[in-house]
């Protein structure tokens, strides 16, 4: 039985690294189908609250846009909530964001989809 259950946490654990995965229990918004998304900034926009994450392994990369959801705000340490500006996630912060995609359109009246963030894990620094 020990055996299983190292062989389920050791197949699992490729997942966890990787960029796109699925959201661990919890309380989400009605219609989340547990999308997140794993990487490292690269840029932000705050006129457009949009986050541009990558990520890499060996020779291929990855790359993620998203949207922060207007108003999104942290706890601090000391208990207080701030309202978070993405240009506060400087470039290179590792971090796991949950997203909802959702279809818009934009002035031309084109449809597009856009990755809407509604809530952020900042993670530690992978050790490569």
């Amino acid at each position: 039985m020990k055996v299983l259950i190292a062989l389920i946490l050791f197949g699992c654990s490729g997942i966890v690294s990787g960029q796109k995965g699925t959201a661990e229990a919890g309380y989400y918004p009605m219609a989340y189908n547990g999308d997140t998304w794993t990487g490292e900034v690269v840029s932000t926009d705050d006129a457009t609250r949009e986050i541009n994450l990558t990520y890499r392994k060996k020779d291929k990369t990855q790359n993620f846009t998203g949207v922060l959801d207007e108003g999104y705000a942290i706890k601090m340490k000391d208990g207080s909530m701030h309202q978070l500006k993405v240009s506060q996630i400087g470039p290179g912060t590792r971090i796991k964001v949950y997203y909802m995609t959702k279809d818009t359109k934009d002035a031309a009246g084109a449809k597009t989809k856009v990755n809407k963030i509604f809530r952020i894990a900042f993670l530690p620094k992978e050790n490569n």
